[in-house]
C-alpha cells in the first residue's frame, strides 16, 4: 500500500448488531491539509532543535508511512468499539534515522513487488508512535489518552509534535517498559472514565531475556481499566513467547479483514496489487497486532 491523496473512509462506530459499522470520508483536500503539516511541524521541530532526526530518505518519508498505515490500526479499534483508549509508547531520542535499509535483518517480510525499488523502509515502531496524531488530524471519535514520560530522551521529537496537534496527554512516573512499576497521574476515575484499551506501541521489556506474564500487565495497569479491558501490543518483531504469558490471543481476523476490505473501497490501486501483495500487507499488520483480553 501507499499514502494516497484520495477522499478516504474511516470507521466511526463499533457494529451495530447486523455486524455493520459506520464510516464517513476524509476529504482529499484535508488529508493533504494534514499530511503538508505534519511534514512542515515535523522539519519545523527538527530546525528549531537542532537535531540531527532524519525522518525522509530518497526512497521513504514517515510522513507518507503515518497517514497509510494509522488510519488502519485507528479503524481497527473504532470497529472493536472502544470508547477510551489508553496509548502507551515507547519513543528513544537515539534513534536519530527513522528509517532502515530493507537489506538489514530489521526487515522481517519479503518486500512486496511493488516496493522493489525502494532500497529503504520507515520504521514500524516510529509511525506507530503517531496514531494519537492522526487521531486527531482526522477526528476519529474514541478518545485517546496518551502517557507522558518524564525521561526527556522519551519525550523530544515526538512529545512536542503530540503538544502541537493538542494530544489529550497524562502524565506518569517513569517510561513504561514491560513489566516496569509505572503510576499514572490521572484524577480519580470509575465507571464510563475507565480505559476500555491499552494499546502499547513499540514498547520493549525491560530485559529483553526475561518473560512476563498477562497478570504482571494487569497488576499495573488494571486500575484505571474496564473489568473487559483489552491488551494490544504493537510491535513489529518477530513472535516472542514470553510476552504476555498465560494471555488469551484474540485472533485479528474479524476485525482485521473489514479494516483491509475498506482500504480497497477507496483505494483504487490497493485493489490492483497483486493476492500476494495484499498477504504481505495484510501479515504485517495482522503480526505486529497482538490482542489480550485483561
Amino acid at each position: 500500500m501507499y499514502y494516497r491523496a484520495n477522499n478516504e473512509l474511516i470507521v466511526t462506530s463499533e457494529r451495530d448488531d447486523n455486524g455493520a459499522t459506520v464510516s464517513r470520508f476524509v476529504d482529499k483536500n484535508k488529508k493533504k491539509d494534514q499530511w503538508g503539516k505534519l511534514n512542515y511541524i515535523i522539519s519545523g521541530e527538527i530546525r528549531k532543535n537542532d537535531l540531527h532526526t532524519r525522518y525522509k530518505d530518497f526512497h521513504s518519508h514517515t510522513v507518507n508511512e503515518v497517514f497509510n498505515y494509522c488510519p488502519i490500526i485507528l479503524n481497527y479499534l473504532a470497529i472493536r468499539g472502544y470508547k477510551k483508549v489508553l496509548f502507551v509508547g515507547h519513543f528513544n531520542a537515539a534513534q536519530r534515522s527513522w528509517t532502515f535499509p530493507r537489506s538489514s535483518d530489521r526487515c522481517l517480510f519479503p518486500t512486496p513487488s511493488f516496493r522493489s525499488t525502494e532500497d529503504t523502509m520507515v520504521d514500524p515502531h516510529i509511525w506507530a508512535q503517531f496514531l494519537p496524531i492522526v487521531r486527531m488530524a482526522y477526528g476519529y471519535e474514541f478518545e485517546m489518552h496518551t502517557l507522558v514520560p518524564p525521561e526527556s530522551r522519551h519525550r523530544q521529537l515526538m512529545h512536542s509534535l503530540y503538544k502541537r496537534y493538542q494530544v489529550d496527554l497524562v502524565p506518569c512516573s517513569n517510561q513504561y517498559r514491560h513489566v516496569d512499576d509505572v503510576t499514572i497521574t490521572t484524577p480519580p476515575i470509575d465507571g464510563d472514565d475507565l480505559y476500555d484499551a491499552v494499546v502499547f506501541a513499540g514498547v520493549p521489556k525491560s530485559n529483553e531475556d526475561r518473560s512476563f506474564t498477562i497478570s504482571d500487565v494487569k497488576r499495573q495497569f488494571n486500575k484505571y481499566c474496564t473489568q473487559e479491558v483489552d491488551y494490544i501490543d504493537l510491535n513489529y518483531q518477530d513472535p516472542d513467547d514470553k510476552k504476555f504469558v498465560n494471555g488469551a490471543l484474540r485472533p485479528n481476523s474479524e476485525w482485521l479483514h473489514e479494516c483491509f476490505a475498506l482500504r480497497g473501497v477507496w483505494d483504487e490501486t490497493f485493489n490492483n496489487i497483486s493476492s500476494e501483495d495484499r498477504a504481505l500487507e495484510y501479515k504485517m499488520i495482522d503480526t505486529m497486532i497482538n490482542s489480550y483480553r485483561g
